[in-house]
């Protein structure tokens, strides 16, 4: 959910001002309490007994007003009739919270462990608070490639705007579905739908997804690791076209498999093949080609919005261009590889570190497929520029405060469930990000290709539920160049 989302929900919906939002006092809410008889054991008498054994007897679920209880018990760590230890159970309960947090279907998660007296068994009672699932969100967004190198400029002309309908968890499945109608900078129509599992194990899954775009400005080339465009504002300087089909395979809690099959068509105007003969390659004017993605990931990140704790692989495998169409003119290879490791040294110390990786066969060596660092990944303290290429590495490590522990605000509007118990948190961070980009064809015009690039600095951040993250980050470069930078998403 984007900034302009968020605070115009907490206005209309909640009634209140964004400053009581993220400065509210922590309200804590007590949890249903369970009559204490002598059929139950309490905290004090399990303290002797962590490792004795039990079977999970029972496990029921409440909350759950949508979604199924086959999607909810698909995340937990343990199922009926698993054998455990005190000590292993508590640790897979917090586990399952985490997954089903990481699912965004869920706003909180309890799960309160019974323990008899007389029987070497536990029931286990699941409480769920689900989101707001429907979300005719209006669209007005920064199209540049960070708010900061918007900023800059302050052009108003580069603003997208218009509605997504987004309904997520339909049928109660966790199945999403997109509706897009944007104008403004960058023009979108399109639609996409996932559906996670289409069997009975819940192991395999299904995406689909059609967009087609439209600019009346496009970056023709890089100069001095500057972006350079051209404008009419009469007509459109590219179009595109993209269809996608997935296929998904989900092997255990973690570890997913992603194929996709992907149809691209551009095309750019005249104007823009003039300036920039090699825009696509060859002095041609637009490109058609079909792609190939694989993808395997592992996430075993405590949470996926702002991790702490845990660990992520990915490698990922493209091919464009599969020669399935009678003048298909790309042919490139991209292997990519990413790995981030989170942990804590000490109490409310959170340390994280991120490696990404790539190489590409690079042999259609157009403009146009030439993307490395300063768009969705950079070094920090670079946010000005872009550095293009072909292979690169890069290396990002942050080390955050825990300055206010997860706390939650509880605003009094019973009619608004989904929205009345704000969770937030604040943290401090120092950063230091180190990468090389290597360029064979464009790196005359751009000095930080070819060389290593390192930025440092300090920042806060502050975190709340729909995944939402605000970012505030001093940074200077490997230029000495200093600045202070929004951004909304974690630094890992």
């Amino acid at each position: 959910m984007n900034l302009c989302a968020f605070l115009t929900y907490s206005r209309i919906f909640l009634k209140v001002p964004t400053r009581a939002i993220a400065f509210a006092l922590f309200l804590l809410t007590v949890t249903s309490a369970f009559s204490q008889t002598d059929d139950h054991l309490d905290n004090s008498k399990l303290s002797g007994q962590a490792n004795e054994k039990r079977v999970i007897s029972l496990i029921t679920i409440s909350g759950n007003k949508r979604t199924k209880e086959k999607i909810i018990l698909r995340e937990l760590a343990f199922k009926a009739g698993d054998s455990l230890t005190v000590k292993e159970t508590e640790k897979r309960i917090e586990r399952s919270k985490q997954n089903l947090i990481n699912t965004s279907l869920f706003n909180f998660v309890t799960i309160t462990p019974i323990y008899a007296v007389d029987s070497s068994s536990v029931v286990l009672l699941l409480d769920v608070k689900e989101r707001w699932y429907l979300w005719p969100a209006p669209i007005f967004e920064i199209q540049d490639r960070n708010f900061n190198s918007w900023w800059q400029t302050k052009d108003m002309f580069r603003i997208n705007y218009g509605m997504y309908l987004t309904m997520e968890n339909v049928r109660g499945r966790n199945e999403s579905a997109v509706l897009k109608f944007r104008k403004g900078y960058t023009e979108l129509y399109g639609f996409s739908y996932k559906i996670p599992f289409i069997n009975k194990k819940q192991t395999v899954g299904l995406s689909a997804s059609y967009n087609f775009l439209r600019n009346n400005e496009v970056a023709y080339c890089t100069y001095g690791n500057r972006l350079q465009f051209n404008r009419n504002y009469k007509k459109f300087m590219r179009k595109e076209k993209e269809a996608k089909l997935g296929l998904t395979f989900r092997k255990g809690l973690y570890t997913r498999h992603f194929l996709e099959l992907l149809y691209c068509e551009s095309y750019v105007d005249d104007t823009i093949k003039n300036l920039n003969k090699n825009y696509f390659g060859e002095n041609i004017g637009s490109v058609s080609y079909f792609s190939m993605q694989y993808r395997y990931k592992r996430d075993y990140r405590d949470a996926k919005i702002f991790p702490l704790r845990g660990y992520y692989y990915e490698l990922s495998l493209v091919k464009d261009g599969l020669n399935l169409l009678k003048n298909e003119n790309v042919d490139n290879f991209t292997a990519d590889a990413v790995v981030k490791n989170y942990w804590s040294p000490m109490k409310r110390f959170f340390v994280g570190t991120a490696l990404r990786l790539r190489y590409k066969l690079f042999n259609t060596s157009g403009y146009y497929f030439n993307r490395a660092l300063g768009y969705n990944d950079f070094v920090r303290g670079y946010e000005y520029y872009v550095v293009d290429g072909q292979t690169f590495a890069m290396l990002k490590a942050n080390v955050n405060f825990q300055l206010v522990k997860p706390r939650v605000v509880t605003i009094p509007v019973k009619r608004l469930e989904k929205f009345n118990r704000i969770p937030y948190s604040i943290y401090l961070s120092a950063h230091a990000d180190a990468a090389f980009v290597q360029d064979k064809v464009f790196y005359n015009d751009n000095p930080l290709s070819n060389s290593w690039l390192g930025g440092t600095g300090l920042g806060v951040s502050f975190v709340t539920y729909y995944d939402y993250v605000l970012r505030v980050e001093a940074s200077v470069n490997k230029l000495r160049e200093k600045g202070i930078f929004l951004h909304f998403s974690a630094p890992l």
